[in-house]
């Protein structure tokens, strides 16, 4: 079952199974960073934003101090990481936004995007500090990282691809298959990495984590593995995972995993202080239900024909085999 993240911090996140409702999650573990307002990065983590026309209201969650970014007249809202918010003037000029004092919006020219290039998106990953844009220019994509503390922003990776995979922390850049630090020295080259048919999900420590293949062998579980961009190797994080994976922005990430539709949990990922990754179960999805569309028994078996709920629609069969039921004696018939 595929679970999306309205919201994810270090204090905990919200999931949504398909069309339900919202569930909040709290760690119940966690000691998120003290908030220090706006001008801490590193408080952002746990900062919850909500858009109400050129207004974006943010919450730190842990604390409930709140701060609103007023987007000027003539920008347009783009994306929001923490305390930050990236706007786009009618020049196509881009802007990051905070506030003093939780009201006074102090606006922040973005330089270093390069002139005529056009933005295609723009990606939160594993970072607060840091907002991921893709842009075209001169028939190439590009992919570079706006520094949200100053407004610089770099180019790291360009290549064919109109709209590349991509993750990053606040390590790394993962982009159409190249790896790069983010603190590399600029003119430095990324580093190929050995494709597969599998999504670039996110980067956690030195981890890149690489799940939902197009293609699995029969009797074989998607799984969800790590590859070092140290050293290149290669580990299963979850057996069994697919759908739901993504970034939190504390560094860490989130993934479904579990051996049926019925045991199916929501794990979250962090890295160890030894280069590697821990997991730990969060949060546990309820079962969906699949609509009956034709049932049979043969052999003691319960054959079932179904789809199940949007936006999945996924048509299979299933079979269970009912429990024995004990046969009791028959009472004797009564004779006259």
């Amino acid at each position: 079952m595929t679970v999306d993240y309205p919201w994810a911090g270090a204090s905990g996140f919200q999931y949504r199974p398909g069309t339900t409702s919202v569930t909040t999650v709290d760690y119940p573990d966690a000691v998120p960073p003290a908030h220090a307002g706006p001008d801490d990065l590193a408080t952002g983590t746990d900062v919850v934003s909500t858009r109400d026309g050129q207004k974006v209201l943010q919450k730190h969650r842990p604390s409930g101090v709140t701060a609103t970014v007023t987007i000027p007249t003539g920008q347009a809202y783009r994306a929001a990481a923490g305390w930050r918010v990236l706007t786009m003037d009618g020049t196509g000029a881009l802007h990051v936004l905070r506030t003093v004092d939780g009201t006074l919006t102090v606006d922040t020219p973005v330089t270093g995007f390069p002139a005529g290039a056009r933005p295609v998106l723009y990606r939160t990953g594993g970072s607060v500090p840091r907002l991921a844009i893709v842009y075209a220019q001169d028939g190439k994509t590009s992919v570079g990282l706006v520094d949200l503390s100053d407004g610089a922003f770099r180019t790291y990776v360009t290549g064919d691809e109109a709209t590349p995979q991509l993750a990053f922390n606040d390590r790394w850049l993962v982009a159409d298959w190249k790896a790069i630090r983010v603190d590399a020295e600029p003119g430095t080259a990324p580093t190929a990495l050995t494709r597969t048919d599998a999504q670039l999900e996110a980067v956690v420590g030195d981890q890149l984590l690489i799940g939902n293949p197009g293609f699995v062998l029969g009797d074989t579980e998607a799984a969800l593995t790590a590859r070092s961009l140290v050293t290149g190797a290669s580990a299963t994080v979850l057996p069994s995972s697919f759908g739901g994976i993504g970034p939190t922005p504390d560094g860490g990430a989130l993934a479904t995993a579990g051996p049926s539709s019925l045991d199916w949990n929501i794990h979250r990922i962090t890295p160890t202080g030894t280069g590697g990754l821990s997991t730990t179960e969060v949060a546990r999805v309820p079962a969906a239900a699949t609509g009956v569309q034709g049932l049979a028994v043969a052999g003691g078996e319960l054959f079932l024909y179904g789809a199940t709920p949007a936006p999945h629609c996924a048509t299979a069969a299933s079979s269970w085999t009912p429990p024995a039921v004990p046969t009791a004696p028959r009472p004797a018939a009564a004779r006259d």
